[in-house]
């Protein structure tokens, strides 16, 4: 019984601590100037997304910014952020526009914009029930 729950379980393990070291190498890089993080860490998953016999992972990080999209955009593409197997995560950017009718909004934050940055690696499945 033992064995079998290792069997599951080490695959699960091995894939988190790849997880968990891609959000450590974004963690550990400078943020962007004007920009903040907006909460204690990120949301981050390993699953299969679509089809096929492969892993997926994903962390999304939540920042407060004065910079524009292209600004954060640029700044990501040229960062050193090492992603699961050692190669660079795809990063995406999304930045929201404050509207005066959000339940969030003050004057005093109107230049400020909301931005969600995503960072995306894959492998293949190995043996990790969650990748089939």
């Amino acid at each position: 019984m033992i064995g079998l729950f290792l069997l599951i379980k080490i695959p699960m393990w091995v894939n988190d601590a790849k997880l968990a070291a891609m959000v450590d190498s974004f963690e550990s890089y400078p943020l962007p100037p004007k920009s903040e993080l907006m909460d204690d860490g990120s949301d981050a998953s390993i699953a299969l997304r679509g089809s096929g016999d492969h892993c997926d992972y994903r962390a999304r990080f939540t920042l407060r910014t004065a910079l524009t999209g292209r600004e954060l955009t640029e700044y990501y593409d040229r960062a050193n952020i090492a992603g699961v197997d050692g190669s660079s995560p795809d990063i995406t950017v999304w930045l929201s526009e404050p509207s005066k009718r959000s339940a969030y909004f003050s004057e005093a934050e109107a230049t400020r914009g909301v931005a969600i940055v995503e960072l995306y690696d894959g492998t293949g499945p190995g043996l990790d029930f969650r990748c089939r």
